[in-house]
């Protein structure tokens, strides 16, 4: 009998109904000019050297590569490549390297897929950065963390409001620290009234998230959380007219009592931070639509996320399958090689698809451990369920024929 975690689930399978392209998140360095009271030390420092441009340029040629091995058999033909960090615009050498990545992707691949450049930022940049952005990517995440100096909080904000002006699109991911909560939340209105898209986030849904105070949340505060994304679930699966007769959760309806026991944010569950729209299949075969899981443990569960992401750490020489669930095919965690060897692995993955073999992942994370950003990817209990899936999103399944 599979060891799967049974504490708490009533579905047995999701699947992704939007936003199902392959995203690389290209994670170009460590150096922030943040220093984060949650963020752990393997993510973020302020000396880490910057990767130079022939070294970018080599890493962006193996996405490239990696690309036009899979889209002939992904019917979803839209690469999604994602500058994280640290922070990704601090390296001197981005926007030049922005430049050579459209220039390539015009002159060798336009016509074979769509590429989309885009930006995970905590948005305290200047004005030169903001219009380059604009000239060069296509769309901009933006972390406002409430307990950087009023200083920066001011910068970004501005900026935000400075690429809006200017109709280019933007996320804001606030970082409810539980100790800034109401400013976050008078946040979310303004953003709310001035028509800006926005994310509550809890801090703390990662497993390696570093211990502080920022997330140790009240009861309340958990609780107007699960209110807000239970609401949004709730109108994903409303006519609309039942919709517009309902006002839903707003950012203002936070409780005022306090409660002073602390929780953390991983046991109220995550959205997808990609805000796509999944779907779970209960064991009544009924299938609901979903913006928020509460429920992420999926051990030893069927999954694809292979086909949907990958991660790059360039600091490390390193390439992953996925950030945070870090799965092998064999079964582990860990890289799936190195930037320097990437020959390699664009090689294996040539074989798999020729050979028909292309392995299917079991997810790996150990016991009670949450899954992070791939939860959103498709995945179910039993491999025959997940492979009647994957039609949805593969062309040709025969890449599967020989696989054990």
């Amino acid at each position: 009998m599979k060891d799967l975690e049974l504490e708490y689930k009533d579905f047995t399978a999701i699947n992704l109904l939007d936003g199902d392209n392959l995203t690389v998140t290209w994670d170009v360095g460590r150096r922030c000019n943040y220093d984060c009271t949650y963020c752990p030390p393997h993510r973020h420092d302020n000396f880490s050297p910057h990767a130079d441009l022939e070294t970018l340029k080599k890493t962006g040629q193996f996405i490239f590569d990696y690309a036009t091995l899979m889209f002939p058999y992904k019917k979803n033909k839209r690469l999604n490549i994602n500058f994280t960090g640290g922070e990704p615009t601090n390296n001197p050498n981005f926007l030049a390297f922005g430049e050579w990545l459209q220039q390539t992707y015009k002159e060798k691949y336009k016509d074979d897929f769509f590429m989309n450049l885009t930006i995970t930022s905590n948005g305290a940049f200047g004005k030169k950065m903001a219009d380059s952005v604009c000239e060069n990517y296509g769309f901009m995440t933006i972390s406002y963390h409430a307990e950087a100096h009023a200083s920066l909080k001011k910068q970004v904000i501005n900026n935000i409001y400075y690429l809006t002006e200017k109709g280019f699109p933007i996320k804001i991911n606030v970082m409810f620290h539980a100790e800034y909560w109401d400013e976050c939340k008078d946040l979310c209105m303004q953003f709310e009234r001035d028509g800006i898209g926005y994310v509550p986030r809890m801090i703390g849904e990662h497993e390696d998230s570093k211990n502080s105070y920022a997330h140790r949340y009240t009861d309340e505060q958990l609780q107007w959380m699960k209110d807000y994304w239970a609401d949004k679930n709730a109108a994903l699966n409303k006519t609309t007219e039942e919709t517009e007769a309902e006002s839903g959760h707003n950012a203002s309806a936070v409780k005022t009592e306090k409660n002073e026991e602390k929780k953390f944010a991983r046991e109220l569950g995550r959205p997808c931070c990609g805000s796509r729209t999944m779907e779970t299949c209960g064991s009544d075969g009924c299938w609901t639509k979903s913006t928020f899981l509460d429920f992420a443990k999926f051990r030893n569960w069927q999954c694809s996320v292979n086909w949907f992401f990958l991660h790059i750490e360039q600091q490390t020489d390193t390439i992953w399958h996925h950030q945070t669930c870090q799965a092998r095919f064999d079964g582990t965690r860990g890289p799936i090689g190195t930037i320097s060897e990437c020959d390699k692995i664009i090689d294996e993955f040539r074989n798999n698809l020729e050979n028909k073999t292309m392995p299917i992942i079991t997810c790996p994370l150990g016991p009670g451990k949450h899954c992070g950003c791939g939860m959103c990817t498709p995945k179910s209990i039993e491999r025959d369920d997940l492979m009647k899936i994957m039609p949805q999103h593969i062309e040709d399944m025969s890449i599967f024929e020989n696989t054990k």
